[in-house]
């Protein structure tokens, strides 16, 4: 009884010992990289612009008796939004046109005394240089009327210059001055800006090297609209703007600082949701023939770098620094791994260079 007893001890031991063992070799999934044709979003990121941003400026100096509308406000085109005190300007038009009615006046008596004259000296009563002083001083009043005439109607636009309105409709920006504030036309900075309704600009940099396929969008003005407006905006909250936009050439220079180009992506804005000055990322939809992917799960990030485990021919695994060319839709597209590399495609945050496992192919 006691042998039995034993012979069970030691069996059970022994099978213990084998587990442990075998255990000791962690089983990690890993696949083989091989080409194939992927499609990616490249992101850039974007600070948004309405096309049309309108400094609003005075014309004359004074001092702002109101402001009618508040920052971040909606106007509209010929809406009121500063007005400057205009007593002063108010009594520039009365006197001047006070003196385009004297400037009338004396025309119409100039041109008076010349049709008196002119029978006179056809009947020789007057001599000629009498009428000919008459005539001069008829022209002199003529050029007197329409120099008069001509500062009332400045006065009056220097008048209406005193109510400051939108030349659009668009959306308040910061306003830097307050009521009682002396504006003038001089001055380095705007009373505000407003920022017109209608589509927005998003501006991002392009690599030299994208910018041939990238250029296709541009430059194809045959495309349907449904081909062109493929360009998505990642909002600075990162929801996805619901309209998508097309693809502009923002400058033909190449800049050999940066070894990149000025691009310009168009998107509708008919609600007016997204304001100028907003921040967000441009997604750029292309295709990688002939590239490797490797899926998210395999990859972990360390000081803004991505890195996978690669398998080697003793198991081991060894970390390595992967540079994405872009972001797939099942993965990332890496450029400096060989065709056949094998990587770890699960579990990587709890793996260590030199580690041995037991490699688990994945099916592709």
């Amino acid at each position: 009884m006691t042998v039995i007893l034993a012979t069970v001890v030691l069996f059970v031991s022994c099978s213990e010992s084998r587990t442990k063992k075998t255990g000791e070799i962690p089983v990690y999934s890993v696949m083989e990289l091989d080409t194939t044709t992927a499609f990616a979003y490249d992101e850039y990121s974007t600070i948004i612009q309405s096309n049309t941003v309108v400094e609003i400026r005075p014309n004359v100096t004074g001092y702002l008796e109101k402001i009618q509308k508040n920052e971040g406000e909606e106007v509209r085109k010929g809406e009121l939004i500063f007005k400057i005190r205009d007593a002063e300007f108010s009594q520039n038009v009365n006197a001047a046109k006070a003196a385009v009615q004297s400037a009338k006046a004396q025309e119409a008596n100039t041109a008076l005394e010349v049709k008196k004259l002119e029978p006179l000296v056809a009947k020789g009563i007057t001599s000629e240089f009498e009428l000919q002083t008459a005539r001069i001083n008829h022209e002199a009043a003529v050029a007197a009327l329409g120099q008069a005439q001509a500062n009332y109607e400045n006065a009056l636009v220097t008048l209406g210059y005193t109510t400051i309105t939108s030349p659009v409709d668009g959306i308040l920006g910061r306003i830097y001055v307050r009521e009682g504030s002396l504006v003038t036309p001089s001055a380095s900075e705007a009373l505000t800006t407003v920022s017109s309704f209608g589509d927005i600009s998003a501006y991002f940099s392009l690599d030299e090297k994208k910018f041939n396929s990238a250029r296709k969008m541009v430059s194809d003005k045959n495309k349907p609209a449904s081909q062109k407006n493929v360009i998505e905006l990642v909002l600075a909250d990162g929801s996805m703007y619901k309209y998508k936009g097309r693809m502009e050439l923002a400058s033909g220079i190449i800049d050999r600082n940066t070894g990149s180009v000025q691009m310009k992506a168009i998107f509708p804005n008919p609600e007016n949701g997204v304001f100028s000055g907003s921040s967000g990322l441009i997604r750029i939809p292309m295709s990688y023939k002939g590239c490797l992917v490797v899926p998210q799960s395999a990859t972990y990030e360390l000081q803004d770098r991505t890195m996978v485990y690669v398998v080697n021919a003793d198991s081991t695994v060894t970390r390595k620094v992967v540079n994405v060319e872009a972001a797939a839709i099942d993965g990332y597209v890496v450029s400096n791994l060989p065709t056949g590399t094998r990587i770890v495609t699960e579990g990587v945050d709890k793996l260590k260079d030199g580690l041995k496992i037991a490699p688990k192919e994945v099916q592709k």
